[in-house]
C-alpha cells in the first residue's frame, strides 16, 4: 500500500507513542509548513527555516539527536532540503530520509 508522506509520518508517529511510551515527548514534529505567505512570514521572523525535517528523535540515552524527513515512495528532497541536511550533519547530527516503516524503526536504533 503506498503512502502519502502525511499519512507515513502519522503513522509512524502513533507507532511510536503507542510502542514506546517511555520515550513520549523525544519524537515531534517540527512545525514548517504555513498555511499561507503571511503565516510564513510571521513564522520566518520567529525561526522558521526552509527545508528543516519534518520530526526530532531524541535519543533517550543521550546519545544525540536523528533528524527525520518523511518522503512518499518515490518522493525527493528540495534543495532547501539537501542544504539543511547538509548542513546539520556537518554539525555531527543525524538525519534520515524516512520512505517507509521500516526505515522509520530503524533510525530509532541506538
Amino acid at each position: 500500500m503506498r503512502m502519502t508522506e502525511h499519512q507515513l509520518q502519522a503513522l509512524c508517529f502513533t507507532w511510536h507513542w503507542n510502542n514506546r511510551p517511555d520515550e513520549r515527548g523525544l519524537l515531534y514534529m517540527n512545525h514548517n509548513n504555513p498555511r499561507d505567505a503571511r503565516h510564513g512570514a510571521s513564522l520566518k521572523v520567529m525561526g522558521l527555516v526552509a527545508g528543516v525535517a519534518d520530526m526530532t528523535y531524541i535519543h533517550p540515552d543521550g546519545s544525540g539527536v536523528t533528524f527525520l524527513e518523511f518522503k512518499a515512495e518515490k518522493g525527493r528532497q528540495s534543495a532547501s532540503q539537501v542544504w539543511w541536511q547538509s548542513t546539520v550533519e556537518r554539525s555531527g547530527c543525524n538525519y534520515k530520509i524516512i520512505k517507509s516503516f521500516e526505515d522509520f524503526t530503524k533510525s530509532l536504533a541506538y
